[in-house]
């Protein structure tokens, strides 16, 4: 696969903040309404080149682009996307929904969702030429309450029958400043061991480059 070059560097916003007047809560709400509302097979989750790394996201108003996970192992991805907007990275991230946990309570949902996350042991993320390590990137876990999404037929996570669905979304998001033209390198990899059988994911491991083009 060709590999576009770029060391451009983005600055991240620090946690606690607002970037683009939302709180990282509400970032993430919309991440997965995005990303749980797209098809398995159009999903940028299961995008191997990165050519569906735009899927609902053309015209809409929203101030970053969502950059996508993958569902284990390495991913190297080229997407261009509009300047002037921000990146929203997952860079260990994980929903639990009553559409995987059928009749499950939100409390329920925030339990599976925790056990998850509090098992990762590494985080690492490079934008360009900066690098972001596991001690920094703790301070980014961020959890959410229970939420709304609208899964479609053939979802992703093994959901075949659509409809609303309640979500509780746990994790570690980065969101930067916005991207002047050019082109950048995110390069972000994360680890996580769960003993328990009701994990999602009990050895999960990704590691996913983007190389962004920026317009």
């Amino acid at each position: 696969m060709p590999t576009v070059m770029g060391s451009n560097s983005v600055s991240i916003f620090p946690p606690n903040v607002k970037p683009y007047g939302l709180t990282f809560a509400e970032h993430i709400k919309n991440f997965w309404k995005w990303s749980l509302g797209i098809s398995a097979k159009e999903n940028p989750v299961n995008d191997v080149t990165g050519d569906k790394c735009m899927n609902g996201q053309y015209n809409t108003n929203t101030s970053v682009i969502y950059l996508a996970f993958n569902s284990g192992g390495v991913s190297d991805r080229i997407c261009k996307v509009p300047a002037g907007k921000g990146l929203f990275i997952p860079v260990m991230v994980v929903e639990s929904s009553d559409k995987e946990i059928p009749n499950a309570p939100v409390e329920e949902l925030a339990a599976a969702s925790k056990k998850d996350q509090d098992s990762v042991n590494s985080l690492y993320l490079k934008i360009g030429d900066t690098e972001y390590k596991y001690d920094n990137l703790t301070k980014y876990r961020t959890r959410t309450g229970g939420f709304d999404v609208v899964f479609p037929d053939n979802g992703i996570f093994g959901v075949m029958e659509g409809g609303v669905s309640k979500v509780v979304a746990d994790g570690f998001y980065i969101i930067t400043e916005p991207l002047a033209k050019g082109n950048y390198t995110i390069h972000f990899k994360s680890s996580l061991i769960c003993p328990d059988p009701d994990c999602a994911d009990p050895n999960y491991v990704q590691d996913v480059k983007y190389n962004i083009i920026a317009e």
